[in-house]
């Protein structure tokens, strides 16, 4: 009777403790919840605006892998359009195969011994043969900067906002690295070499 009675008071304690909250619903709902209110281009949610825009990139890309040599070169052609309100002077490429140079950042973050970016062996990264880029009927060798697992491609006048495109032509080559990461690797298995 005693745990009986003791267990109602404490029921009757907390609910009076909830009965008085300070919560005020105008306060946790308040307009101003959101610190970005937004603008044209993104709402305060994330959404888009009314003048959202995104760039596109379409790709024809012809490779081949050489088994013998491990390795994969490749023609690349991508079409990029700038459908920013700002002119371009470059364009920016992720090189991920970069990550398995004895140098990258990715091997001074991972040890060999572990880890979703380990890499027992190291390979050259992208060998990259030519770039060139076509834009207004004018073909050129665009020239190009590499950063790790960045490549700044200059292009020799701005590619205009609205809808403007350039053609980049890449050919490179790359090892196929024995101890690779996520989607990129070789595996010696008893019925041959998995890529």
């Amino acid at each position: 009777m005693k745990k009986l009675v003791f267990s109602i008071v404490v029921l009757l304690a907390v609910i009076i403790s909830f009965a008085q909250s300070k919560y005020d619903a105008k306060e946790a709902f308040n307009p101003q919840f959101y610190p970005y209110p937004g603008n044209d281009f993104r709402s305060a949610s994330g959404e888009p605006g009314p003048k959202y825009w995104q760039n596109r990139a379409d790709y024809t890309i012809n490779c081949t892998l050489d088994a013998d040599r491990h390795s994969v070169s490749s023609d690349e052609d991508i079409t990029y359009t700038n459908n920013s309100p700002d002119n371009l002077k470059f364009l920016w490429l992720q090189l991920d195969q970069n990550i398995y140079k004895k140098d990258s950042r990715a091997s001074a973050t991972t040890t060999e011994a572990g880890g979703r970016w380990a890499n027992g062996a190291f390979t050259q990264g992208y060998v990259i043969k030519s770039v060139s880029a076509e834009y207004n009927g004018k073909s050129y060798p665009a020239k190009y900067t590499i950063s790790d697992t960045r490549m700044q491609v200059w292009l020799q006048e701005d590619l205009k906002s609205g809808g403007a495109k350039v053609k980049l032509s890449i050919q490179f080559e790359f090892q196929v690295p024995q101890y690779g990461t996520d989607r990129m690797g070789r595996l010696n298995t008893k019925n041959g070499w998995v890529y």
